[in-house]
């Protein structure tokens, strides 16, 4: 997507070193486990243009579409939690320069994605998106609901990251041949040491 990098602020560096969490916006960090909204604001420009759609799974507090807002990408996104996506919801309801929905779904489940992602896809006027955006709990560290499918829920590994891996399964088939996936997460330290979760996920 972005050609002409070498005159961009875009960073196409392996290492990103941020000096803070970014502020702007209706960004805030009230919800456990957000990420910073560098990260999306980064890999959007870097991988999309205007007027194009970004899918994310695991939409959490919005920190992805309030970026959409900003950066003109349309968006579609989900997560098992119905009560924080209310309330990104009211943020979001005079929202005009984007087309986006949020909706309330089991990711891990794959009829009940591909039943409400065609669906939401369709209502979109399209058939798939350009960019799709992972940030999942970092298994049992935070925990987000009491649901069953939610995976904050899940603290063995192998259990974990067969979810996880179910939830990657299902989005990719609504994301555009020869485009980008981006997972977001981090390591986590459990009884006394570190499980290298982002490489398990790798």
């Amino acid at each position: 997507m972005l050609k002409d990098w070498k005159n961009s602020d875009i960073n196409v560096e392996s290492l990103w070193l941020l000096d803070s969490r970014g502020k702007s916006g209706k960004h805030s960090n009230v919800y456990h486990g957000n990420f910073i909204p560098q990260i999306p604001n980064q890999l959007i420009r870097r991988y999309t243009g205007e007027g194009e759609t970004v899918l994310e799974i695991f939409s959490g507090s919005g920190t992805t579409l309030f970026e959409c807002e900003t950066l003109n990408r349309n968006y579609i996104g989900f997560d098992i939690n119905s009560e924080i996506i209310n309330s990104v919801l009211q943020q979001m309801e005079n929202v005009k320069n984007i087309h986006f929905s949020l909706n309330s779904c089991d990711v891990t489940n794959n009829s009940a994605f591909d039943i409400a992602a065609k669906k939401i896809i369709k209502s979109h006027g399209i058939n798939s998106a350009q960019f799709l955006i992972a940030h999942p709990p970092y298994m049992d560290i935070v925990k987000f609901t009491e649901l069953e499918g939610d995976l904050s829920n899940i603290a063995d590994l192998d259990l974990f990251l067969e979810k996880l891996v179910s939830s990657f399964c299902n989005a990719l088939a609504f994301l555009d041949k020869e485009r980008y996936f981006a997972v977001v997460i981090g390591d986590v330290y459990k009884k006394s040491e570190v499980v290298p979760l982002g490489f398990y996920v790798w």
